[in-house]
Parts: structure tokens; C-alpha cells; sequence
């Protein structure tokens, strides 16, 4: 009798549940260009955007972002608020 390794089983599980969830999610791949190449979605795709890090208190951090949140008509995230600022900043601080 062969004998079986040990994670045979679990590899089989892993399996089928990666063949459910390739099927399950197939719509979500659909959306894709068909050339392979996926989509630039969201600011950390975005050429004109670069991964910053900035040092803020943890009390400012918190309040504004529970601050955000609370406005329910508001789509501005912590970095957008940041780049807003920022750029209002620049402008108004520039020679040209």
C-alpha cells in the first residue's frame, strides 16, 4: 500500500475550495480588460499619487478620521483631506 503524505487531505481541501472561489468570484474577473492586464483602480496605482509618510499626533489622527466618518455626506479619506491642505498650502504660499 502506497503510503499517502500528510497534507494530502488538506491540499485536496485547498483545492476545491480554490475552484469554488475562482467561480464564485468569475464576475468580479469579468470586469477586467481582456488583454490581461488589470485596471488602475485607486490612488496607489495613480502615477500622480506617491506613498507619503507624515508624523501626526495619534490624537489628531484619531479625531479626524472619526471626524470623517461621521460626516455621512463626505467621500474625502484622511489622505484626501491631507492633499487638499497640502495643496492649498502650495498654492497659497507659491511665487508664481
Amino acid at each position: 500500500m502506497a503510503e499517502q503524505s500528510k497534507f494530502a487531505g488538506a491540499l485536496g481541501r485547498l483545492k476545491q475550495t480554490s475552484t469554488a472561489d475562482k467561480s464564485r468570484h468569475g464576475a468580479i474577473e469579468d470586469n477586467f480588460p481582456p488583454t490581461g492586464k488589470r485596471r488602475a483602480i485607486g490612488k496607489r496605482s495613480d502615477p500622480d499619487y506617491t506613498p507619503t509618510t507624515f508624523f501626526v499626533r495619534k490624537e489628531t489622527k484619531r479625531r479626524a478620521a472619526q471626524m470623517l466618518l461621521e460626516d455621512v455626506n463626505s467621500k474625502t479619506d484622511l489622505s484626501d483631506l491631507v492633499e487638499e491642505l497640502l495643496a492649498k498650502w502650495v498654492s497659497e504660499h507659491s511665487n508664481v
